[in-house]
C-alpha cells in the first residue's frame, strides 16, 4: 500500500473517531460547581478554552474504548490540524512527509 494511501486511512479514521467522540461527548455546563462540590464566588469567570473534557475513543484493532483527556483549545487544535492535513492531502500540496502525533 503506498504511503499517501496509508496516511489518508489514518486521517480518516482519526477525524471519524473524533466526529464520534464529539457525537458522545454530553456538552459541560460552564455554570456548574467545582469538582469538589463548591462554587467560589469570588473565583474569576471560567474561561471554556480551559476546561478539561474527556472524551472515549476506539482503537482501531481494539474492541475497548480509551479514554483521551484534553482542554477544549487543544481539541480544537487537533480537529483544525487534522482537518488541515486531510485538505493538504487532497488538494495534492503536502509537500513532504506528513508530521505529528507525540
Amino acid at each position: 500500500m503506498r504511503l499517501g494511501a496509508l496516511a489518508i486511512m489514518i486521517t480518516s479514521g482519526f477525524l471519524l473517531s473524533t466526529v464520534t467522540a464529539l457525537a458522545q461527548t454530553a456538552p459541560s455546563d460552564p455554570n456548574s460547581t467545582s469538582p469538589a462540590g463548591t462554587a467560589s464566588p469570588a473565583a474569576a469567570p471560567i474561561n471554556n478554552d480551559d476546561l478539561v473534557t474527556c472524551r472515549y475513543e476506539k482503537t482501531t484493532g481494539s474492541n475497548f474504548a480509551r479514554r483521551v483527556c484534553h482542554t477544549q483549545r487543544e481539541w480544537h487544535q487537533m480537529t483544525l490540524d487534522a482537518r488541515d492535513t486531510m485538505e493538504r492531502l487532497d488538494n495534492g500540496t503536502h509537500g513532504g512527509p506528513l508530521t505529528g502525533g507525540n
